[in-house]
């Protein structure tokens, strides 16, 4: 039969009979019967733990083979998103060509490639000084404390201004850093074909 008590039930009889054990005005047949009790509660103590290091060892089991196929489905997962874009780009790069035109109709489906806002490719470690300055920004982080408000550390970095280099090379201004430059962006919507029947 399973025994009822807890660990932390067992482990509080096994303190509590040790101390009355202990006691100078215990006498020698109550010791003998609290160290047989003592025995009993010790021998429940040690089965209750490897119960309990059995549950802990199954639970690693569980988390370790759930570990294994949750990498094995990340994996998956990306194996299957870069063939979507694989595909996706191949449609895409036919459009750029003027291979394909922006609606493309197949025997089951129909898609759609749409323009989009350009990405911003600033290449931004092939710049000059004099653009770093001109289409520079400097981003500072200081760390001080609230007791004193002493600096305790001040970062300092050096990004592009994103929003003027963008306006720049779109309104093709005279001064822009000659590695940055606007990626056309596209869309591709997909559906099934809409047939239209008389």
């Amino acid at each position: 039969m399973a025994d009822s008590a807890s660990l932390l039930q067992i482990s509080e009889s096994i303190n509590h009979m040790t101390f009355l054990k202990d006691l100078p005005d215990t006498e020698k047949d109550e010791r003998v019967q609290i160290e047989a009790y003592l025995a009993d509660l010790i021998s429940r103590q040690e089965n209750k733990l490897d119960n309990i290091i059995g549950l802990i060892k199954k639970c690693d089991a569980y988390v370790d083979a759930l570990t294994d196929e949750l990498n094995e489905i990340k994996g998956n997962l990306d194996a299957w998103k870069k063939n979507k874009d694989r595909l996706t780009k191949l449609i895409k790069f036919a459009y750029q060509q003027n291979m394909i035109p922006n609606k493309i109709t197949g025997t089951r489906y129909q898609a759609t490639i749409k323009s989009t806002k350009s990405r911003l490719v600033d290449n931004f470690d092939n710049w000059s000084e004099e653009e770093v300055l001109e289409f520079g920004l400097v981003k500072r982080t200081t760390i001080s404390r609230l007791k004193d408000d002493s600096v305790v550390e001040v970062k300092e970095e050096t990004l592009p201004d994103k929003d003027r280099l963008r306006t720049a090379i779109e309104t093709d201004a005279e001064v822009v850093p000659v590695a940055a430059e606007l990626v056309p962006g596209y869309s591709l919507v997909y559906e099934r074909r809409k047939r239209l029947t008389t």
